[in-house]
């Protein structure tokens, strides 16, 4: 005869075929969204891409928001690398700043500062 169990009703109970797998990102998204600091309507969790980020923002005080995008360290993530070239090209070059700055807000207004929706990524 057949047993079958009841699926599992919490992240991270095994139980077979029922066993819920959850991921970091995931793990790390659904702790942020109880936090008091973040305005948890901004969260999104993108998967599905070289390196998976989550989105969110924080609360609004006194109309500021900062708009954060969370990574895990993987062999595919180059970030920190990038880090360090665009701080030696600000150095080399120090009135890309302004340029850099101005086309980020043009593209940002126009919802094009996202690469998986079809505009730049930040390493643009």
């Amino acid at each position: 005869a057949v047993q079958k169990d009841a699926p599992a009703v919490a992240p991270g109970v095994l139980e077979g075929r029922n066993a819920i797998n959850e991921t970091s990102q995931k793990m790390l998204a659904r702790k942020l969204k109880n936090e008091s600091w973040i305005d948890p309507r901004s969260m999104k969790l993108i998967e599905r891409t070289v390196v998976p980020v989550i989105k969110v923002a924080t609360k609004d005080t006194k109309a500021k928001t900062l708009q954060l995008d969370i990574t895990f360290d993987a062999p595919s993530h180059h970030g920190l690398e990038a880090v360090e070239l665009v701080n030696h090209l600000l150095v080399e070059f120090p009135m890309i700043r302004p340029l850099v700055l101005v086309l980020k807000k043009f593209l940002l207004d126009r919802g094009l500062l996202t690469g998986y929706t079809g505009g730049l990524s930040s390493y643009c």
